[in-house]
């Protein structure tokens, strides 16, 4: 039992650590979206200061900057967005934050829930995690490999986002396999897992 605590807790600290990365992505995002949507409504003042203040054209350098980038800034929102949904996942399964469709899972006993927890993980997470895997690799290693990028002008490379797809069911499935683990303890050593299943309100 102290060995397979060990393997869960190891996948639980990466679940947390990618987690936070995921937190922070949400910060960063919206920061950029706020600055951008700022920035391009503004563009009719900074040119009237251009004009009325003038002399050195430091706002229509400004500008300048803003236009030859800002597709990047378009582009990096949705690098962040999937970064935040792909990484975020695999926290989400540990503390049992997931969206199920609750019909049965919220009238059962915890003993039923965590049969449903193990079968569910064995027979639909980890086949589905090692599927998507499979068809989302080469996509990503083909975009990695002709270094494709966008179809805009100054946009970003399109591999980091392909990445988030594989990698982001890969944590899903570690940490599926982390609460496999737990669940399997739960019948055979007594444990019991952290995150019991609350009901929602509604």
């Amino acid at each position: 039992m102290a060995l397979a605590l060990r393997i869960t807790g190891v996948i639980d600290e990466l679940s947390r650590r990618v987690g936070i990365i995921a937190i922070w992505l949400v910060l960063f995002s919206s920061l950029v979206a706020a600055f951008n949507a700022v920035f391009r409504y503004s563009t009719d003042s900074i040119l009237w200061l251009e004009q009325n203040v003038g002399g050195i054209g430091f706002f229509e350098f400004i500008l300048t900057l803003y236009r030859n980038n800002s597709n990047t800034l378009s582009e990096s929102q949705w690098y962040m967005f999937a970064g935040m949904v792909m990484l975020g996942g695999a926290w989400t399964l540990k503390v049992n934050e997931h969206v199920r469709v609750d019909l049965v899972y919220g009238s059962v006993s915890e003993r039923t829930r965590t049969w449903i927890d193990l079968l569910g993980g064995l027979f639909f997470l980890l086949p589905i995690c090692i599927l998507m895997i499979y068809f989302t690799w080469p996509w990503f290693v083909d975009s990695w490999v002709t270094n494709e990028g966008s179809n805009n002008a100054g946009g970003l490379p399109r591999w980091p986002a392909k990445l988030m797809i594989p990698l982001g069911f890969a944590l899903v499935g570690l940490q599926g396999i982390a609460e496999i683990i737990k669940c399997v303890l739960v019948f055979t050593h007594g444990y019991v897992r952290e995150f019991a299943y609350e009901k929602p309100l509604q």
